[in-house]
């Protein structure tokens, strides 16, 4: 039997991720609506069957959702690109609202699941052990706690409402970033830093693991195309470990001779990595980039 056909909301503004999600649904025959979340919208996208140019506090979400009755809807939440988090007070309260807005028209529904996605930072900085779903929260700045209390609207619809919402926590998510585009990850910022100083300064006492856009991108297709789903919250990422000065070396061995790796191995040893089991358990994880190959895509 194959995969069922589904009528998919997405919400967010351009990027790549956003343009890798919707060639993935049109590639497997769903019908993907877009809600850009802005009036003047300033982004190119992928093909998609209908697009809707709103700021996600508008008065016409109700309608939208009503009319596109979709299966499922994603809420880009962490790498919403309407987004930019200069003004991190006014950003969140923002972020905050738009979410709401959205989830109370979608509660009203009473039909289909809405994915929420979220990532590493809800954690903050250090654990000593791989961190589980169910590890209560630990944000730190605006940005952080905006994205965990995300989490919690969700949560709350989920008890008082009934709603069906799933969030999906993705691990230090990377990806090759398009001409002026930007991204808030270690590969991103080292290569940055390499290509406007000709050094990278990395810590090896910083651990953590990444995950490269295409697998993360099949892990979130397997979830949202699911039937049914046993949890509530899933970590999208490929739970292999490395560290700052590791992925310098790599990066260094990519680029052009010259690249020179300052090492500021000091302080406390930090490691944030995200445990992947319960996505395991229910499904096979296959990762196709590892992290050396995925340098090599970045660099």
């Amino acid at each position: 039997m194959g995969v069922r056909k589904m009528v998919v909301l997405l919400a967010g503004g351009g990027s790549v991720l956003m343009n890798a999600m919707i060639d993935k649904l049109n590639k497997n025959g769903h019908r993907v609506y877009l809600l850009t979340g802005k009036k003047e919208n300033r982004f190119s996208y992928r093909h998609v069957f209908e697009k809707y140019n709103f700021p996600y506090d508008s008065g016409s979400i109700k309608d939208i959702l009503d009319s596109v009755k979709p299966d499922v809807t994603v809420f880009t939440g962490a790498y919403d690109t309407n987004f930019n988090w200069e003004s991190p007070r006014q950003e969140a309260v923002d972020y905050t609202a738009g979410l709401m807005n959205i989830l109370s028209a979608f509660s009203m529904l009473k039909k289909g699941r809405f994915f929420y996605l979220s990532s590493q930072e809800v954690y903050g900085d250090s654990h000593i052990d791989t961190i589980k779903e169910e590890e209560p929260q630990s944000p730190r700045g605006f940005r952080a706690m905006a994205l965990a209390q995300g989490e919690e609207v969700c949560a709350n619809y989920r008890r008082t409402q009934g709603t069906d919402t799933v969030v999906l926590r993705f691990d230090h998510l990377y990806w090759v970033p398009e001409k002026g585009e930007t991204e808030d990850n270690p590969c991103f910022r080292m290569c940055l830093e390499a290509l406007r100083t000709g050094k990278i300064s990395a810590n090896g006492r910083h651990s953590f693991s990444m995950i490269y856009l295409n697998d993360a991108v099949e892990q979130l297709y397997k979830l949202i195309s699911a039937e049914s789903l046993k949890k509530t919250c899933y970590h999208i990422t490929s739970t292999e470990e490395t560290d700052e000065l590791k992925l310098a070396g790599m990066i260094q061995a990519e680029m052009d001779s010259g690249i020179e790796i300052v090492d500021n191995t000091v302080g406390m040893s930090s490691r944030l990595v995200l445990a992947g089991d319960r996505f395991s358990e229910e499904y096979s994880r296959e990762i196709f980039c590892h992290c050396d190959e995925g340098v090599k895509q970045v660099v």
